[in-house]
């Protein structure tokens, strides 16, 4: 126990892959939590994705207020980079020569967003250097001279200068990565299986280099060294990418991990086991003080599935933003709206939904569909949009800092995922009066929803989720809301409060 016979309060540290200002409900979730938690208390957010920009996006989540103003960020790929290794050599930059000249000629090509130069040798194309529209260096491809249409490696390059350099196989697959700082040097070095997992990985200090077993151990071997100037510590971990944190074995850090999907390989039953990442937590059950679960019936699978210990785990819903909505304008509901607020991704099967409304524009001529989120999925949901002639009545509305002004005025909100841990837009839709049609899926959806406050649909039965959505869609307000808020007062603030607050206080030992 981190804080047994010390007068010091133990830090709180999220650690995260990234940051990101438009993410969805996994990151509210825990920028919430982390801001109960970190009150009166060193607070330290530590990322390990390569994310150029995540200084500047920490500040301006600090400067909004989603995270708190006394936060501190450790970032695994900045400190890497600035890190002093003046005594090796510069990382060997082929364009430089290229540019200059003899024995190289150049053809150039304009692109919509820049220019590209293709490089020739005795005739032999070497490779190209492409260029943005401000004339800064964006990428640089190597190909082999005497293989020429075989892409050797491409230089990534952030603010201009090269900062990854990524070798390919025959099928243009990366297969080696090495990272490089400001100054032109080497820090981190790790092969690439055919999936893009990165294993053997060299970390380049000054004096020597170290290798780890993958990415993941050298995160972990990081981390481990900056809790050392920063014990006590209590660690929270979230994502599956972030699980390598459980490896730090220390009297002085103690763990509390959590999971916000399903455990399962099928996203349904145990039938073909657990997934990978879900095999992290009961390979380091010694280091967890903590396992968070959403819903008692995951609790119960997993501790069923792995063995894992019962005093161990501790079920912790997601709240009900009732006293957010109780100070919000009042909002005037449209009965012929049904609304999305989700990540746009293939798991989110957002597609199945716009299909089901399709279904419904004849027989409900004022119906609407919204889509609030951003993601890789937008621009062929789109696309979907507008093949079905639904773009007077659905719309792709992008991300939304507002969800519940938009839960508010719908007559009914949709879930169309694979999968769920919990889905904090139910509670958010459900505070808001706007009773949700979902995918019978777990985890969440039945353990939450029911005929009262909305309608579980056989899980990708679209004719099926277009009839749910009629439900809704009467035409009149007349929805009896009482059973949808009576559920929402389930999931109150305080009961959410108290058991995060239980976990990080049994943790530390208090």
């Amino acid at each position: 126990m981190p804080n047994k016979n010390s007068a010091v309060l133990p830090a709180v540290i999220q650690v995260m892959d990234s940051l990101g200002k438009n993410r969805g409900g996994l990151t509210r979730a825990v920028f919430d939590r982390f801001r109960l938690l970190s009150e009166g208390r060193r607070a330290v957010v530590v990322t390990v994705a390569n994310q150029h920009d995540v200084r500047t996006v920490f500040d301006e989540l600090k400067k909004n207020g989603s995270l708190p103003a006394h936060a501190e960020l450790l970032s695994y790929y900045e400190d890497q980079r600035s890190t002093s290794r003046r005594i090796l050599p510069r990382v060997s930059m082929l364009h430089e020569a290229w540019e200059n000249g003899t024995p190289f000629l150049g053809a150039q090509e304009q692109t919509a967003h820049g220019s590209m130069i293709r490089y020739f040798q005795d005739g032999s194309f070497v490779g190209l250097v492409y260029r943005d529209s401000r004339g800064e260096l964006r990428h640089v491809d190597k190909h082999d001279k005497n293989r020429p249409w075989v892409r050797e490696y491409r230089d990534t390059c952030i603010g201009g200068q090269v900062a990854l350099r990524e070798y390919y196989d025959e099928a243009n697959k990366p297969r080696f990565r090495v990272y490089i700082d400001s100054e032109q040097r080497a820090y981190l070095s790790t092969w690439v299986n055919p999936d893009g997992y990165e294993y053997r990985t060299i970390e380049h200090l000054a004096s020597e280099s170290v290798q780890h077993g993958d990415t993941r151990a050298a995160n972990a071997a990081w981390l481990a060294r900056k809790l050392e100037a920063i014990k006590p510590a209590v660690v929270y971990t979230d994502e599956p990418r972030t699980t390598f944190a459980l490896a730090i074995d220390s009297p002085q850090v103690s763990h509390v991990t959590s999971i916000h999907t399903t455990h399962y390989q099928n996203n349904k039953d145990n039938a073909q086991g657990i997934k990978h990442w879900a095999k992290f937590y009961d390979q380091f059950r010694n280091n967890i003080d903590w396992l968070v679960f959403f819903t008692e019936t995951q609790r119960q699978d997993f501790i069923g599935d792995t063995n894992f210990p019962v005093g161990k785990t501790v079920v912790v819903p997601h709240a009900a933003p009732l006293n957010e909505v109780a100070e919000m304008p009042p909002v005037r509901r449209d009965p012929n709206l049904l609304v999305t607020v989700s990540r746009l991704a293939d798991d989110k099967r957002i597609d199945d939904a716009i299909r089901a409304f399709a279904k419904l524009k004849n027989s409900f001529s004022n119906a609407r569909y919204e889509v609030w989120g951003g993601g890789p999925a937008s621009d062929k949901l789109k696309n979907l949009v507008k093949e079905l002639g639904l773009e007077d009545r659905v719309t792709i509305a992008g991300h939304t800092s507002d969800p519940l002004s938009k839960f508010a005025k719908a007559s009914a909100s949709v879930i169309t995922s694979r999968y769920e841990g919990f889905g904090l837009v139910i509670t958010e839709s459900m505070a808001c009066g706007a009773p949700v049609i979902a995918y019978d899926v777990i985890y969440g959806p039945r353990d939450v929803i029911n005929p009262s406050n909305g309608a579980l649909v056989p899980d990708g039965n679209i004719d099926s989720l277009a009839e749910a959505m009629s439900k809704y869609l009467t035409g009149s307000d007349d929805i009896d809301r009482t059973p949808i808020l009576e559920t929402a007062f389930k999931y109150t603030v305080e009961r959410w409060a108290t058991g995060w607050s239980s976990t990080l206080i049994t943790a530390e030992g208090v």
